[in-house]
């Protein structure tokens, strides 16, 4: 049986940031490897807290922190109300969030159920591009990006900026997964990371699930896509699993 949510409240230099904590269902005595579970750009709603509680069935401690706090504690959002959610989004910047992940990562290295050498950070869309900015600023142990773009070219209206001339600061291994149906993250694009991480020597890999488009892990969106979804969490379970070993 899954064990309830539980919730913390953090401080930032902008206030309280509440972050979702997840834990294993079966105790386990000593430290635990951890994951920093990054929402999408519909906030820690259910697919989320699915996906933290399932995350956490495989062994391990999660931590969704809210990135949309400034704004509001609990902000959820509908598939079909990226209206609501543009004006929240886009004024994001990446100071705001490189904060929100130090707090959140302090935290983690001070408890006493964290091993502080096995914190890795696993996002989604929006958290897969904020998973990135985590592995060019943070010690973590594993950096894990689901079809998170704006890495290589800057957004329209968008605040947060591109990563790609930070890649050389990375200190982790990093898996990026894309679907190759995704038409906003263009094929150019992923390219140019790998080729980037290439040169610059990192530890990385890329999968791309060529019958998939974006947000395809997620079974509340149109977009789901089951064989890709299923194969692409065994890959990197098998995978996190690998380096934080």
């Amino acid at each position: 049986m899954n064990l309830p949510e539980t919730k913390i409240t953090l401080s930032t230099s902008e206030g309280p940031m509440v972050v979702h904590c997840f834990a294993p269902a079966t105790p386990v005595s000593g430290r635990l490897p951890a994951i920093i579970l990054l929402q999408e750009a519909f906030g820690v709603n259910p697919h989320i807290k699915r996906t933290g509680q399932r995350m956490a069935d495989a062994g391990y401690i999660v931590f969704a922190p809210e990135l949309f706090h400034r704004s509001g504690a609990g902000l959820e959002f509908g598939y079909d109300e990226f209206p609501k959610i543009k004006p929240i989004f886009s004024a994001l910047t990446n100071a705001q969030m490189l904060e929100d992940l130090r707090v959140t990562f302090a935290h983690l290295e001070k408890s006493s159920e964290v091993d502080p050498v096995r914190i890795a950070v696993w996002g989604f869309c929006l958290g897969g591009w904020a998973t990135m900015l985590a592995a060019c600023n943070l010690p973590i142990a594993a950096a894990l990006s689901f079809y998170g773009g704006g890495l290589v070219n800057p957004r329209p209206g968008i605040a947060f900026t591109p990563l790609l001339d930070q890649f050389g600061s990375i200190g982790c291994p990093v898996l990026l997964v894309y679907g190759g149906q995704d038409h906003g993250i263009p094929i150019e694009d992923i390219r140019t990371v790998d080729a980037k991480l290439t040169e610059l020597g990192k530890d990385h890999e890329v999968e791309i699930y060529p019958d998939a488009g974006h947000g395809f892990c997620c079974e509340d969106r149109a977009s789901y896509h089951r064989p890709s979804a299923e194969a692409a969490w065994t890959r990197a379970i098998n995978w996190l699993k690998a380096k934080l070993n």
